[in-house]
Formats: C-alpha cells, structure tokens, sequence
C-alpha cells in the first residue's frame, strides 16, 4: 500500500457509489504490490458485494466505495476505531449531569456556523478517535465561550495523555481532562503525524493555558438530554460503529444497539432534526467520507450505535476567558 497515514482527500461528489478494482486504485492513489494486490482486490470485491446488496433494501442510507473499501471490517476496527469506556464519576474533572432544559429548539446545526466548528479533521490510521472528540469538544465550546475558534493539537494528547493509550485507543472524557490540566498547543505547533510519539508539550507553547477548561459535565443518556446540550453547545460522544459505518456515504443510520455490542469510536454530535428524528455527527475521517465528514443517525430507535452506553460529554470553559 502507498506509504501515508493520511489518505488523499477527494470530494464525494466526484465518486460513483461502485466501481472496478482499477478504477478505485486510480481514483484514491493506492498502489499494492503482489500478492498483497490480490488480497486486497478480493476484500474489495467482498465489500462491493455488501454495497449492492444493503442499497438493493429498503434503507434509509446509502453505502459507496470511499478510501476504507480495500478493508475487511476487522482491518478497519483495527486501524481507524479506539474509543474505549469508563465511568465519568471516577474523574475528578466531572463536574456532574447537566439539567435539561424545558425549552429548546426544534432544529439545531452548529456545523454551519464556521466560527464555532472547524473543517472535518483525518485522525489517518491510527485509534485516535477519542483525542479528535475531545479537541473538537473543547475547540467548539471555547469558540462560544471567547468568540475565538483555534485548530488544538491532538498529536498533544496522543503522545502525552499517559491515562489513554495514544492510536491504540483512548477516552474522549480523559482528553479533556488532560487539556484542562495541562493547556493544549496549537495544531501548527505540534503536528498531527498519526502515529504514537514522545511527548513534546513542555517544548511548546499553549494555545489554551491550563485551566481555561475546568472539566466537563455529562449529559443525560437519553435523547432528551443530549438535545438539551445541543442547544449550548457540541457534545462528544461515543458509538458502536459497524460497517454501514465504514461504507456510509449518505441518507440516515438506523440501528439499535445490540446486546452484545459495545462503544469502539467517538465522535462529536453537533446537531439534531426533531422532525426528521436525527442527530448530525461530526467525524474525524475526513471530509471524502460520508456527507462532507457528517453522518446522520436516526434517533427514534432504542440507543442508536449504543450512543448512551457511556455518558456523552461537553467541555466547560473558566469563566476568566469567557467573552
């Protein structure tokens, strides 16, 4: 395979749902060697067989080939899911549930104010879902807060959050923490390299002091809650993505959580539709996947991709920075 860790970007709109092995190799830049050639094509193969077949139903979403076609699905769990669970309380940054509002919105998109959500990221292929939600919590709510949206480093918390575990996976709620505790570098700073390194957090200087975030407060495990948080802010958030996931490329998720499935991946809900029974994700593989980087989930089902497994989060900022 083409030795990067971020994929070549390239716009959805310019990608047929199917296509052949040599037209896809062209079209993304991948170039396999051998028998590594073979296997590939077979899996890719396997995956447009699945692409046809889901699309033949009567779904509400549409699968296509993106840059993630040529995986199994155990491949892609391995290289692009990491978010691991834990129980909020035992984090001394927890700064408890918050209320529900009686009053909110019917719609809410925090993905078109560009002063408040940066463009979609690429955390490549590395487990760093959970430093992308966490950067990108904090990025969006000290934006509300001060009136100044920054790019933040996740390379930061991949190298030097010693209570997650870097592209082997990690927890988002931690993340933020950490950047509470420590301060935080600028993206362009501290690079994002998509692979495990030494920390260098002391040899650079923070965008975000320590203790511009407090902490974080949880959000209620019901779609009550999370719309309620929604109305002030991004929440991160952690799901079971399966391979619709994988393939997404537009329409609405629909799937309950199993019984013996389990949070793997997390993301940032920056929005929802209480007509439509939706809430909007922001995700961190870049803006070739899915809607733009967006994925809508349907809401109306029991715990969808298990969403409330754990607490979702959302940053609190100190009020000496506030606007």
């Amino acid at each position: 395979m083409k030795a990067a860790f971020l994929l070549p970007v390239v716009a959805v709109a310019d990608v047929p749902l199917t296509m052949s092995w040599a037209d896809w190799k062209d079209h993304f830049g991948m170039t396999f060697n051998g028998e590594e050639d073979t296997t590939r094509e077979q899996v890719f193969n396997a995956n447009i067989a699945l692409i046809e077949a889901e699309n033949a139903k009567d779904n509400t979403h549409t699968l296509g080939v993106n840059q993630f076609a040529h995986l199994s699905f155990e491949e892609f769990s391995a290289q692009y899911l990491g978010a691991k669970g834990s129980v909020v309380s035992e984090d001394d940054a927890h700064l408890g549930e918050l209320e529900v509002q009686s009053e909110i919105a019917s719609t809410v998109d925090w993905s078109t104010d560009k002063s408040v959500v940066n463009p979609v990221k690429d955390q490549g292929q590395c487990g760093s879902c959970w430093a992308f939600s966490a950067v990108g919590t904090v990025e969006s709510n000290y934006a509300l807060a001060a009136g100044k949206l920054g790019s933040y480093a996740e390379q930061q918390l991949v190298d030097c959050d010693t209570r997650s575990d870097g592209c082997s996976g990690g927890y988002n709620q931690y993340g933020i923490s950490y950047i509470g505790n420590t301060g935080i570098a600028s993206e362009s700073s501290y690079p994002y390299k998509a692979t495990d390194g030494t920390c260098k957090a002391s040899s650079v200087s923070k965008a975000l002091a320590q203790g511009s975030v407090t902490g974080y407060s949880s959000v209620g495990k019901n779609n009550a809650a999370i719309e309620s948080a929604l109305n002030s802010s991004p929440v991160s958030i952690t799901v079971d993505a399966d391979n619709s996931w994988q393939l997404y490329r537009s329409g609405v998720l629909s799937s309950s959580c199993g019984v013996f499935e389990n949070i793997d991946h997390a993301v940032i809900a920056v929005g929802y539709d209480t007509s439509a029974s939706t809430f909007k994700i922001r995700n961190s593989w870049g803006a070739s996947w899915g809607e733009g980087g967006y994925v809508r989930v349907n809401n109306a089902v029991s715990n969808p991709y298990c969403m409330f497994n754990q607490a979702p989060v959302t940053a609190k900022i100190s009020a000496a920075v506030t606007v």
